[in-house]
């Protein structure tokens, strides 16, 4: 794919590799995620951006997040879908086919003011909507870390942080099923002002681009260490170790 350039976004001092990559799992894909934070810290494996696409639904619970007061966990058993828990904050989403995942890796010394949560949070944020305004949709960064396009909501974020490197996924829904959302989701406890208590159904939408243009979008946000070929590797010692340990544990997904 031929990926216009972003000259109108302020250079990063680092440059991204780049890794298109879903695993057979919903457990494998949150320890990848993980994995590749845990490497730039300790392995000095280097900034990374990752995108990635779930072939069925299931429920990602954020790491603080209450699964009753979340999830209607009668209505996933019924139907199979799966219950998971990242170790990021942010809320719980349904994912799917769909939904482009995206996972960004970065020093805390990218850019100025990293080192604090919110700031980190609307840079990651602030670039992609930029970005993806150059492809048409006139997107906003509302709330705690949303994506919008008319008052309505298509990708949220979430966060965690390391000492020196934070990540942030962004899960952008662009063919995603809205309705079945309400079966599997509550309401959120805890909503930003601009929802105004609008059911799943009225306050979510999908942005209208398709997936080759929205991916390209995404990739121009983040200027590459070189080509995209030069892709990022897999730390699968480290996947390995968090399925086992954190993510395929059911007593990680209830522990709240």
């Amino acid at each position: 794919m031929n990926v216009p350039a972003a000259d109108d976004l302020p250079p990063l001092p680092v440059g991204l590799r780049f890794l298109d990559h879903t695993e057979p799992s919903i457990d494998a894909n949150l320890a990848l995620d993980e994995a590749l934070l845990v490497a730039a810290e300790e392995r000095a494996a280097g900034p990374v951006l990752r995108v990635w696409e779930p072939q069925h639904l299931a429920v990602i619970l954020g790491a603080s997040c209450r699964l009753h007061d979340d999830v209607d966990a009668d209505a996933c058993r019924a139907d199979g879908v799966q219950i998971a828990r990242r170790s990021s904050g942010g809320g719980t989403v349904l994912i799917g086919p769909g939904t482009l995942n995206a996972t960004v890796v970065l020093p805390v010394d990218a850019a100025p003011g990293l080192t604090a949560v919110d700031v980190a949070q609307d840079f990651v944020l602030g670039r992609l909507a930029h970005s993806i305004r150059r492809f048409g949709p006139p997107v906003e960064v509302r709330g705690h870390g949303d994506l919008t396009l008319d008052d309505r909501k298509f990708a949220g974020s979430a966060q965690r942080r390391l000492r020196r490197h934070f990540m942030v996924h962004v899960s952008l829904m662009y063919a995603f099923p809205i309705g079945p959302i309400a079966r599997y989701l509550r309401n959120p406890r805890r909503q930003p002002s601009y929802r105004s208590g609008r059911p799943h159904e009225s306050f979510l939408t999908n942005v209208a681009l398709p997936r080759t243009n929205l991916l390209a979008a995404v990739r121009s946000a983040w200027p590459p260490a070189g080509p995209y070929s030069d892709a990022a590797k897999i730390p699968q010692d480290l996947v390995n170790q968090l399925v086992r340990e954190k993510f395929a544990d059911p007593t990680w997904v209830t522990r709240l």
